[in-house]
């Protein structure tokens, strides 16, 4: 009984763990696609002074 307990708990925390790296995953390709965005605008200013 006891290894079905700590098995619950190390399942458990495995999903919190995929959780917050979803979370961590997802923070990091808005913060990608924000700079690809400045990036693009940028070239196109910079193309438009030309």
């Amino acid at each position: 009984m006891r290894e079905n307990v700590s098995l619950a708990r190390l399942i458990e925390s495995n999903k919190e763990n995929l959780n917050n790296n979803q979370m961590f995953i997802d923070l990091i390709e808005e913060k990608v696609h924000r700079k690809q965005v400045e990036m693009r605008k940028r070239h196109l200013t910079t193309t438009n002074n030309l």
